[in-house]
């Protein structure tokens, strides 16, 4: 569950994470932090776990998988309370052919490994330009083979646990599916001294070869530490490769031509980006957070965060109040004067003519009948008969 400005807005709103346990967990832990400010005293956020309940608060913020997504939205539908969703996403990590490869190859391997790859900004999906793949590959692998899996309070692991035993099957699930369509394992990582039974709580990062979009791997969120590496050829396939996929939260692109991979990321269909660095949008909390398609909608952080948590009232005065005041203008006072429909024309040309002279003709136009028109007797339109 992703952390919410609620606390900084004004009204009512309910956290709605995930069911599953370890969810649940995170909720409790959110509503203490909340209750130790006082808020929960002054019901400005409540928490609910499990399934969607009856929403009676003014916003849901739900940050889960789709399923649940559908199912929260259609009950908050029922009253017409705004939803703000950030579903997870398949991120896409760029290499082109002219980068500083050493540099990267360590940027990739933490963007596929941050919380054991469990991260929904997490890249889980990697191009990388035909012309240095091989030595892209060769360095990711033996990174990756050097990396040992255990808890960290015994001994030196340089990665944890995954959080639900049941997904380590998930994950293993989709590097078999991978496998039987013609991918390869080119190296995964090793467990420490575990036990039989505390093997399931954690996964070896592994790397794949030879993956394409008919892999499961490719276009299903893993949410693991799996890096399926892809080569490409032109900037356009890249682009191409990168949008094909139901998700659209981030991406990253890595180019010696800030330019180039600034125009790579600007044709992404997601809802942030990194040029040479990865995440790093996240990290600025005054950025707006979120995705796009099946990655969700609406915005977390930043000043459109704050605002979706927010009513906001539009209010409009007289700007020097009591020396001006709004009136309507006399030739369209009712009962309307037979020159009403000329004074709205010359209006209209004064606010939208096409040139800078049309509109100051229809302004001098405008002052002059306005000032006849207080001059002469009242001057209403004749009834017909």
């Amino acid at each position: 569950m992703a952390s919410s400005p609620t606390s900084t807005a004004p009204h009512d709103r309910k956290l709605d994470p995930a069911a599953s346990p370890a969810a649940r967990w995170r909720t409790r832990r959110e509503q203490e932090s909340y209750s130790s400010k006082l808020l929960d005293a002054l019901r400005l956020v409540r928490a609910a776990s499990g399934r969607p309940s009856p929403a009676s608060s003014r916003e849901v913020r739900h940050a889960a998988d789709r399923a649940l997504a559908v199912a929260a939205r259609g009950r908050a539908s029922d009253t017409l309370i705004p939803v703000t969703l950030e579903l997870g996403g398949k991120d896409a990590f760029i290499v082109c052919e002219d980068v500083d490869l050493p540099s990267v190859v360590q940027v990739a391997v933490r963007a596929a490994l941050q919380s054991s790859g469990q991260n929904c900004a997490g890249a889980e999906r990697f191009y990388v330009h035909k012309d240095i793949y091989s030595t892209f590959v060769s360095q990711v692998v033996k990174i990756i083979k050097s990396i040992s899996v255990g808890p960290p309070l015994s001994g030196r692991y340089d990665m944890g646990a995954i959080c639900m035993i049941e997904h380590s099957e998930k994950l293993q699930n989709l590097v078999n599916d991978a496998v039987d369509k013609g991918a390869e394992i080119a190296g995964r990582g090793s467990f420490g001294h575990l036990g039989e039974d505390a093997v399931d709580q954690f996964f070896p990062p592994t790397v794949l070869v030879n993956v394409n979009h008919t892999m499961k791997i490719m276009q299903e969120e893993a949410f693991g530490p799996i890096l399926p590496i892809m080569k490409f050829s032109s900037d356009e396939e890249v682009v191409k490769l990168a949008n094909d996929s139901k998700y659209g939260l981030g991406c990253a692109v890595f180019s010696g031509n800030q330019k180039r991979a600034i125009k790579i990321a600007s044709q992404l269909h997601c809802g942030v980006a990194a040029i040479n660095d990865f995440a790093s949008s996240y990290m600025c909390q005054s950025l707006p957070f979120g995705g796009v398609k099946d990655s969700g909608f609406g915005r977390f952080a930043g000043v459109e965060g704050l605002r979706a948590c927010c009513l906001v009232k539009a209010v409009v005065e007289d700007r020097w109040w009591p020396y001006v005041k709004t009136m309507i203008p006399k030739p369209i006072q009712y009962p309307v004067s037979e020159n009403g429909f000329e004074f709205q024309e010359l209006l209209v040309e004064t606010l939208y003519g096409l040139s800078v002279w049309d509109r100051l003709r229809s302004l001098v136009n405008l002052l002059k009948m306005i000032s006849e028109q207080n001059n002469s007797p009242a001057n209403t339109r004749k009834k017909s008969r």
